[in-house]
């Protein structure tokens, strides 16, 4: 082998070399791109969540005024939907908007458009809570439009919320401890 011939591999080995740490480095790279960009998206999520809780949190004041009673008065509840299925369309207007504005925070955190873990942080409890109490109103709605799917999105997100406490004789339930709110 002559020495053109050395330096010949000497080069190509040497070309190898710089190919593979170019590949090396840029698929690093390409890495560190992947991670940035699933952490911006993280973060920008959590906002839009953390936006839409903040205007809903205006919402459900304006229907509080305008007689949406609060989550744990039972029997403000329980009158409020027998007004709406007496026939007050007022009742029902009200109770459609309180629950429409969860089932869009429903369809958006199952869409991955809001943090699940951010709203369960949050407002867990609560979003349990608002579709236990009107769960059979809502399933009468389902059966007297003939629409199954009506309010799906809040059905799921409360079913994916870590219950917070559990329900006791005081509550008017069994001793059991069946997880709720």
């Amino acid at each position: 082998m002559t020495v053109f011939e050395q330096w010949s591999l000497v080069a190509a080995f040497g070309s190898l070399g710089v190919g593979v740490i170019g590949f090396v480095a840029l698929a690093w790279q390409l890495l560190m791109l992947a991670r940035s960009t699933k952490q911006d998206h993280d973060r920008r999520r959590k906002q839009a969540t953390m936006e839409f809780l903040a205007d809903n949190m205006n919402q459900r004041k304006s229907l509080f005024d305008d007689g949406i009673p609060q989550e744990r008065d039972h029997a403000a509840i329980e009158a409020l939907i027998s007004r709406s299925t007496a026939g007050d369309e007022r009742a029902t207007k009200l109770i459609t908007s309180y629950l429409t504005t969860f089932n869009l925070l429903g369809a958006g955190t199952r869409s991955d458009a809001f943090d699940q873990q951010l709203i369960d942080d949050a407002w867990g409890g609560l979003i349990i809570s608002v579709w236990n109490n009107y769960r059979p109103w809502a399933e009468a709605q389902r059966q007297q439009h003939g629409e199954p799917l009506l309010w799906r999105h809040l059905e799921w997100l409360a079913s994916q919320m870590t219950p917070r406490r559990l329900l006791t004789q005081a509550d008017g339930l069994s001793p059991s401890g069946d997880p709720a709110v």
